[in-house]
């Protein structure tokens, strides 16, 4: 078994080497690198930081109200028709016991002042204020589930491309053997020992696999490309991951890493924090039924005039001012408040029970991960085993098909076994990373990844 080990590390590591041997003018990534990468430039990580700061301006706003509020106006007025007021008659030489109507005021008058309010006591406010603290760390959390969903998507995709490409390496051995065979066999053939038939099956199969190469190829391509859109990179750049696949990966379960700890995960703490924010915003309405105490004040300029003209006359200039507290008692607002209150307990009721739902929903993802992880496991020694067998027996159809012992049927059979087995082997590589990603993922650890 080492022996194969060792085997699909010298080819894997020829591979890598045939492959990437000239790297000019592209770009190395490893996975952190990647991983860094997208949590820098990622949109949706982006918009959830701006999230974050919409967040503190929320916090800014809701403080503003409770600090001094001064404001400046300027009025003037012209009185087009006065108002007529009634006035006993006898006060202007009138009959007793009649009222005479006369008219008071000026035609022009103008007030310029200043008015300062200042909150004194709400509770509405208090809590509005905490309750838009906690919306900043609410955003904060909702960063953290953006992160966490990106980097999971980039690592898969990371080491779906690399298992790919360990897959095309393999086929692309299996062509070099092919090669060699068909060559043989020509000059068998020339020479009178072979047969035709035996040649032309060498070179289908040839074909066969040399069609699969390219596809494969494509197929990689259009994976490097998802890979660079999920990262947010542009997709004309061209990329190199550096980062190898190979079985020394996934020999033992870390046993840290299936250990639940989903509890942590952003999707249960956004929850948690949504429940809280509810039930600050219950509070709230609840604090509308208490008063309210503010402080006011206001210092005037005064001036009245029959004529516009008069207006820089400063005989006709008064001032006055005020200054008085003003104590808002709430009695009746037709049971909106009271409503109000209803939909924030029963908002809290539907995000606890999301919270249940979530919470077994990562339980059972992590434990289907980590059966995922074990069975595989289990699997890839079998895999293996099985592969070390294949190759023995290619091995020696080879030989015997060299020395004429063996028809040319047995050995492309062989041959036929030996891509299933490197092909279950790649499918168990990339069975054991995926699950070993949904654990981490559901766990809430994934992001650790990237430091």
């Amino acid at each position: 078994m080492n022996k194969s080990r060792n085997h699909l590390k010298i080819l894997a590591t020829t591979l890598w080497l045939r492959a990437f041997g000239n790297l000019a003018g592209q770009q190395q990534i490893d996975l952190k690198g990647a991983l860094k990468y997208t949590l820098e430039h990622h949109a949706s990580v982006k918009r959830a930081q701006l999230d974050i700061a919409k967040g503190n301006e929320l916090v800014r706003q809701s403080l503003s109200t409770g600090l001094p509020q001064v404001n400046g106006n300027v009025n003037i007025i012209n009185n087009a028709i006065l108002q007529t007021s009634f006035v006993p008659a006898e006060i202007v030489g009138g009959p007793p016991g009649e009222l005479a109507p006369l008219r008071f005021g000026a035609n022009w008058n103008a007030v310029a002042g200043v008015e300062l309010n200042q909150m004194v006591y709400s509770q509405t406010w208090l809590l509005g204020l905490r309750a838009t603290r906690e919306l900043t760390d609410f955003y904060k959390l909702v960063l953290e589930k953006s992160k966490d969903q990106v980097v999971a998507d980039v690592a898969k995709l990371y080491y779906q491309v690399q298992l790919s490409r360990t897959q095309k390496g393999l086929l692309q051995a299996n062509i070099d053997q092919i090669k060699g065979l068909l060559t043989l066999t020509q000059k068998q053939f020339e020479n009178g020992f072979g047969k035709k038939v035996d040649v032309d099956r060498l070179r289908v199969q040839q074909s066969n696999l040399e069609m699969q190469v390219v596809n494969l190829g494509l197929q990689i391509k259009q994976a490097e490309q998802a890979l660079k859109f999920a990262m947010n990179l542009p997709l004309e750049t061209e990329i190199v991951l550096t980062d190898t696949i190979s079985s020394n990966m996934f020999e033992e379960v870390n046993a840290a890493i299936t250990q639940p700890n989903y509890l942590q995960k952003p999707d249960l703490l956004i929850l948690k924090k949504q429940s809280s924010l509810y039930q600050l915003d219950m509070e709230r309405w609840k604090a509308g039924f208490y008063p309210s105490v503010s402080f006011f004040g206001n210092y005037n300029y005064q001036w009245v005039s029959n004529s516009l003209g008069d207006i820089g006359n400063g005989k006709t200039w008064t001032d006055f001012s005020q200054l008085g507290i003003r104590v808002n008692v709430p009695f009746f607002d037709g049971f909106n408040k009271k409503s109000l209150m209803q939909t924030a307990q029963l908002n809290i009721f539907q995000t606890d029970q999301d919270y249940n739902l979530a919470k077994l929903g990562l339980q059972l993802s992590h434990e289907a991960a980590v059966t995922t992880l074990r069975v595989n496991q289990n699997n890839l020694q079998s895999v293996i085993a099985t592969q070390k067998v294949a190759e023995d027996v290619y091995r020696v159809a080879q030989s015997r098909y060299r020395e004429g012992l063996a028809p040319i049927t047995e050995l492309l059979d062989a041959e036929t076994s030996l891509r299933q087995t490197q092909s279950n082997y790649i499918t168990t590589l990339a069975q054991i990373k995926l699950a070993e990603i949904d654990i981490l993922s559901a766990n809430g650890l994934l992001l650790k990844m990237a430091e």
